[in-house]
């Protein structure tokens, strides 16, 4: 009895040790996937260190975009007052030159109003014509324009002259 006994002991004994021996390979296997995951998240954190890295690099980057953009700013608000300043030298500029062109166009019309007649179909070479009446000779006189003075002497006005119709009245 004893050694059956001895041999139910030994087989529970031996039950144990591969039950014990099947845990074992449980646990070695269990930390052998442990040892796979901590690997993985080993490198997922190596990963996750790299993007804040990364992500750090590119902060940086934009904070210094960020200040080039307003240094250029800064510029394109100091071109654009200097447009508005040119603009406004511009405006005066063509004020001025319309000014100019006003003074000229009316110094041509008085110079134009100076200028002596020329031969037309009312005038000949030897006698000046009346345009209204047809009028010759003796019948135009010669009158003083005091609208249009053309020098001083002295302190006397020189006049331009006018003709004037003794017939009808009108004055070329």
């Amino acid at each position: 009895m004893e050694i059956s006994e001895l041999k139910d002991i030994l087989e529970k004994k031996d039950e144990e040790i591969a039950n014990l021996a099947k845990f074992r390979d449980d646990l070695n296997s269990e930390l052998e996937e442990t040892k796979g995951k901590m690997s993985e998240l080993e490198h997922k954190a190596n990963q996750l260190d790299r993007l804040n890295s990364e992500v750090y690099d590119l902060k940086k980057t934009v904070t210094l975009k960020n200040d080039e953009l307003n240094k250029l700013n800064v510029e394109l608000d100091d071109l654009k007052n200097q447009i508005a300043k040119l603009n406004d030298i511009i405006k005066e500029k063509e004020k001025a030159f319309d000014e100019q062109k006003i003074k000229l166009e009316k110094a041509e019309t008085e110079l134009s109003a100076l200028k002596p007649t020329e031969p037309t179909e009312y005038t000949s070479e030897e006698r000046l014509i009346c345009p209204k009446c047809g009028a010759r000779g003796r019948d135009l006189k010669v009158e003083e324009d005091k609208s249009k003075v053309l020098s001083y002497v002295g302190h006397s006005p020189l006049y331009s002259h006018i003709n004037v119709c003794k017939k009808c009245g009108y004055k070329f």
